[in-house]
C-alpha cells in the first residue's frame, strides 16, 4: 500500500510516497538530479519485503516545491533529515543514486546517528576542475535552451546505447522525469555538486556502506572503487549492462545486490 503526502520542511514543500507496511525498519531512497521519487519503482516490491520505503522528490524536483537555489549538499542532506523529523523517523537506511548518493554520504557523517547503512550508487564524492566546469557548462545550456536540451545532452550518457536502440519506452520515461525536472532545481542543485566535497572526510563513514555502479558508467567504476577503498569495510559492486542510471537498466542485478546488503 502506497501513501503520498506533503511535507513542509527546512521553508519548502516535499512530495513524498511511503511504501511498505508499518512497523518495518525505514528506507529512504533519494533520486539523481533531474529525475523523481519514481527513478525506484523497479526496486519497491523487493524492498517492501523487509523496509517501509520513503521517496522523497528532491528540492526542486518532481512535485516539490520549486525552491530557488543555490543548493548544497548540507542542505540537502539537511532537508532529509527535516522531513524525517515530521514523519517520526528516528533512523533510517538510505539508497542513493548520483545525487542521491552524494547526499548519503552526507548523512552518513553529518548525521550519523540517524543513519543505519547507506547505498551510494553511480556517484562520486568531489568536484575536481573538470566536473565543475561540466555544470557550468549544462547550466548556461539551460539558460540559453531549457530543459529539452538538457534531456537530450542528458540521456546518452545515463543510459547504454542498446538501451537507447532497444527500449525507447524508458528512454521516453527518462525524458519525461528530465522534462518534470523545475529550471530552479537542476540550477540549485548543480550548484552543490559543483560544491561537492566529501572525499577526504570518507574515512569517517561509520555505517555499513555498499557503493554501486553500472559497469558502462563512464569515468565511474573505478572512481567508484577507489572510493570504497577510503571507507572502513564498505563492499563495491559494478552491475553489468547498465550505465548511470544502473538501478533501472538492470534491475534484477541491483536489486540482487542491494537487498541482500541492505537486510544485513
Amino acid at each position: 500500500m502506497q501513501t503520498e503526502t506533503r511535507v513542509v520542511a527546512n521553508g519548502a514543500g516535499f512530495r513524498v510516497l511511503i511504501d511498505g507496511p508499518e512497523g518495518r525498519p525505514w528506507l529512504t531512497c533519494l533520486h539523481s538530479l533531474a529525475t523523481r521519487a519514481e527513478l525506484w519503482d523497479e526496486q519497491i516490491e523487493t524492498l517492501t519485503q523487509d523496509f517501509c520505503v520513503l521517496r522523497i522528490d528532491a528540492r526542486g524536483h518532481g512535485e516539490s516545491d520549486p525552491a530557488p537555489g543555490p543548493y548544497s549538499f548540507d542542505g540537502l542532506a539537511a532537508d532529509v533529515v527535516a522531513i524525517w523529523d515530521r514523519l517520526g523517523i528516528e533512523r533510517s537506511a538510505v539508497l542513493g543514486l548520483s545525487m542521491g548518493g552524494m547526499t548519503a554520504f552526507g548523512l552518513a557523517l553529518d548525521h550519523a546517528s540517524r543513519v543505519t547503512r547507506i547505498v551510494a550508487a553511480d556517484c562520486r564524492s568531489d568536484a575536481p576542475a573538470f566536473f565543475r566546469t561540466m555544470w557550468a557548462e549544462r547550466q548556461s545550456v539551460l539558460r540559453a535552451r531549457g530543459m529539452e536540451a538538457i534531456a537530450d545532452i542528458t540521456i546518452p550518457t545515463w543510459l547504454t546505447e542498446e538501451t537507447r536502440s532497444k527500449r525507447p519506452d524508458l528512454v521516453e520515461r527518462v525524458r519525461r522525469m528530465i522534462l518534470d525536472t523545475s529550471r530552479e532545481g537542476y540550477l540549485g542543485a548543480t550548484e552543490a555538486l559543483r560544491g561537492l566535497d566529501y572525499k577526504q572526510r570518507l574515512a569517517g563513514i561509520a555505517c555499513p556502506a555498499c557503493l554501486v555502479v553500472g559497469a558502462a558508467d563512464g569515468l565511474h567504476p573505478p572512481e567508484m572503487r577507489a572510493m570504497a577503498e577510503l571507507i572502513p569495510g564498505a563492499r563495491f559492486v559494478e552491475i553489468p549492462a547498465a550505465a548511470h542510471l544502473a538501478n533501472l537498466e538492470n534491475p534484477d542485478a541491483f536489486n540482487e545486490t542491494i537487498r541482500g546488503f541492505l537486510k544485513g
